[in-house]
């Protein structure tokens, strides 16, 4: 017998309330589950290229709207009043 067998088998024997409540909790946890991946991968999409346009010029930087602080850190430029964009 195989597994998947075996799990139907399992599976056929539950109330329907139970079964109801047994995906109910899976469904719960693949969500909970795919959100924090879903944040994990944006974060170090977003270090990576924080860490890409590091290494980029002053004035190349000036020209995607960002600038270094003292720190050498990388910020967006603010907007100078009086100035359009």
């Amino acid at each position: 017998m195989s597994n998947i067998h075996a799990y139907l088998d399992a599976f056929d024997r539950l109330e329907p309330a139970s079964a109801r409540r047994a995906i109910a909790a899976i469904e719960s946890l693949r969500i909970a589950v795919t959100g924090r991946a879903a944040r994990l991968f944006a974060g170090l999409q977003h270090r990576r290229t924080m860490q890409r346009i590091a290494s980029f010029s002053d004035h190349r930087l000036q020209d995607m709207g960002f600038e270094r602080d003292w720190d050498g850190s990388i910020i967006r430029r603010q907007r100078q009043s009086g100035r359009r964009r």
